[in-house]
Protein backbone atom coordinates (compact mmCIF):
# COMPACT_ATOMS: atom_id res chain seq x y z
CA UNK A 1 0.00 0.00 0.00
CA UNK A 2 2.85 2.39 0.81
CA UNK A 3 4.44 1.70 -2.55
CA UNK A 4 1.15 2.54 -4.29
CA UNK A 5 0.87 5.85 -2.38
CA UNK A 6 4.46 6.70 -3.24
CA UNK A 7 3.84 5.90 -6.91
CA UNK A 8 0.70 8.07 -6.97
CA UNK A 9 2.59 10.95 -5.39
CA UNK A 10 5.43 10.67 -7.91
CA UNK A 11 2.95 10.53 -10.82
CA UNK A 12 1.07 13.61 -9.61
CA UNK A 13 4.32 15.45 -9.07
CA UNK A 14 5.53 14.54 -12.56
CA UNK A 15 2.30 15.68 -14.19
CA UNK A 16 2.22 18.94 -12.26
CA UNK A 17 5.88 19.53 -12.97
CA UNK A 18 5.76 18.88 -16.69
CA UNK A 19 4.91 21.61 -19.20
CA UNK A 20 1.76 19.83 -20.24
CA UNK A 21 0.67 19.41 -16.62
CA UNK A 22 1.30 23.08 -15.88
CA UNK A 23 -0.69 24.15 -18.92
CA UNK A 24 -3.60 21.92 -17.94
CA UNK A 25 -3.49 23.26 -14.38
CA UNK A 26 -3.52 26.86 -15.61
CA UNK A 27 -6.51 26.17 -17.91
CA UNK A 28 -8.38 24.55 -15.04
CA UNK A 29 -7.56 27.46 -12.73
CA UNK A 30 -8.80 30.01 -15.28
CA UNK A 31 -12.04 28.05 -15.70
CA UNK A 32 -12.57 27.99 -11.94
CA UNK A 33 -11.93 31.74 -11.69
CA UNK A 34 -14.36 32.44 -14.55
CA UNK A 35 -17.09 30.29 -12.98
CA UNK A 36 -16.58 31.93 -9.59
CA UNK A 37 -16.86 35.42 -11.10
CA UNK A 38 -20.07 34.46 -12.92
CA UNK A 39 -21.54 32.96 -9.77
CA UNK A 40 -20.65 36.07 -7.78
CA UNK A 41 -22.56 38.25 -10.26
CA UNK A 42 -25.68 36.09 -9.95
CA UNK A 43 -28.55 38.09 -8.36
CA UNK A 44 -29.44 35.19 -6.06
CA UNK A 45 -25.90 35.15 -4.69
CA UNK A 46 -25.87 38.93 -4.22
CA UNK A 47 -29.24 38.76 -2.45
CA UNK A 48 -27.91 36.12 -0.08
CA UNK A 49 -24.76 38.15 0.56
CA UNK A 50 -26.86 41.23 1.28
CA UNK A 51 -29.11 39.33 3.71
CA UNK A 52 -26.07 37.87 5.47
CA UNK A 53 -24.59 41.36 5.88
CA UNK A 54 -27.82 42.75 7.33
CA UNK A 55 -28.13 39.83 9.74
CA UNK A 56 -24.52 40.27 10.86
CA UNK A 57 -25.08 43.99 11.51
CA UNK A 58 -28.24 43.26 13.52
CA UNK A 59 -26.56 40.67 15.72
CA UNK A 60 -23.43 42.78 16.14
CA UNK A 61 -25.57 45.67 17.38
CA UNK A 62 -27.45 43.40 19.78
CA UNK A 63 -24.20 41.92 21.07
CA UNK A 64 -22.67 45.38 21.57
CA UNK A 65 -25.70 46.54 23.56
CA UNK A 66 -25.55 43.44 25.73
CA UNK A 67 -21.85 43.90 26.41
CA UNK A 68 -22.35 47.56 27.36
CA UNK A 69 -25.14 46.62 29.77
CA UNK A 70 -23.05 43.88 31.39
CA UNK A 71 -20.03 46.20 31.66
CA UNK A 72 -22.11 48.83 33.46
CA UNK A 73 -23.46 46.24 35.89
CA UNK A 74 -19.99 44.89 36.62
CA UNK A 75 -18.67 48.41 37.15
CA UNK A 76 -21.47 49.23 39.59
CA UNK A 77 -20.95 45.96 41.49
CA UNK A 78 -17.20 46.57 41.71
CA UNK A 79 -17.73 50.10 43.01
CA UNK A 80 -20.23 48.89 45.62
CA UNK A 81 -17.85 46.14 46.71
CA UNK A 82 -14.94 48.57 46.98
CA UNK A 83 -17.00 50.94 49.11
CA UNK A 84 -18.11 48.08 51.34
CA UNK A 85 -14.55 46.85 51.82
CA UNK A 86 -13.33 50.38 52.57
CA UNK A 87 -16.06 50.86 55.16
CA UNK A 88 -15.27 47.52 56.80
CA UNK A 89 -11.57 48.41 56.87
CA UNK A 90 -12.29 51.77 58.50
CA UNK A 91 -14.56 50.12 61.06
CA UNK A 92 -11.91 47.50 61.85
CA UNK A 93 -9.25 50.17 62.31
CA UNK A 94 -11.55 52.24 64.53
CA UNK A 95 -12.36 49.19 66.66
CA UNK A 96 -8.69 48.30 67.00
CA UNK A 97 -7.76 51.88 67.89
CA UNK A 98 -10.65 52.07 70.38
CA UNK A 99 -9.59 48.80 72.03
CA UNK A 100 -6.00 50.05 72.32
CA UNK A 101 -7.13 53.48 73.58
CA UNK A 102 -4.64 53.38 76.49
CA UNK A 103 -1.80 54.41 74.13
CA UNK A 104 -0.44 57.92 73.73
CA UNK A 105 -2.47 60.52 71.86
CA UNK A 106 0.24 60.90 69.18
CA UNK A 107 0.11 57.21 68.22
CA UNK A 108 -3.70 57.10 68.17
CA UNK A 109 -3.75 60.24 66.05
CA UNK A 110 -1.40 58.77 63.45
CA UNK A 111 -3.30 55.47 63.52
CA UNK A 112 -6.65 57.11 62.85
CA UNK A 113 -5.37 59.29 59.98
CA UNK A 114 -3.63 56.43 58.15
CA UNK A 115 -6.72 54.21 57.63
CA UNK A 116 -8.78 57.11 56.31
CA UNK A 117 -6.15 57.87 53.68
CA UNK A 118 -5.77 54.23 52.61
CA UNK A 119 -9.35 53.51 51.48
CA UNK A 120 -9.75 56.83 49.67
CA UNK A 121 -6.37 56.37 48.01
CA UNK A 122 -7.26 52.82 46.96
CA UNK A 123 -10.62 53.90 45.55
CA UNK A 124 -8.91 56.68 43.57
CA UNK A 125 -6.44 54.14 42.27
CA UNK A 126 -9.28 51.85 41.22
CA UNK A 127 -11.14 54.70 39.52
CA UNK A 128 -7.95 55.71 37.66
CA UNK A 129 -7.67 52.24 36.09
CA UNK A 130 -11.16 52.32 34.61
Amino acid sequence: MRLFTLGAGVAIGYIMGSKRGQAQFERTLETVKKNAAEAWKDPKVQDTVSKAGETAKKYASTAADSVKKQANEVTENAADTAKSVATKAEDTVKKSSDSSGSGSSASSSSTSSTPSAAPSGSSNHTAGNK
